[in-house]
């Protein structure tokens, strides 16, 4: 069984921690897509709603 842990171990990369830059970049990436969707969504209820759809 030890050496099954062994061979785990030797075979786990060394993962270092996202940087602060990084983890930053993704934050304002999701934002930026959650951002896209919503305005889009938001476009679409105004010109439907201009064009008498949802009434």
């Amino acid at each position: 069984m030890n050496g099954v842990n062994e061979i785990i171990l030797r075979n786990k990369p060394d993962r270092e921690p996202m940087s602060f830059e990084r983890l930053k970049f993704l934050c304002y990436f999701v934002a930026g897509i959650v951002a896209e969707v919503l305005g889009f969504g938001l476009a679409l209820v105004i010109v439907l709603c201009m064009a008498g759809v949802l009434h």
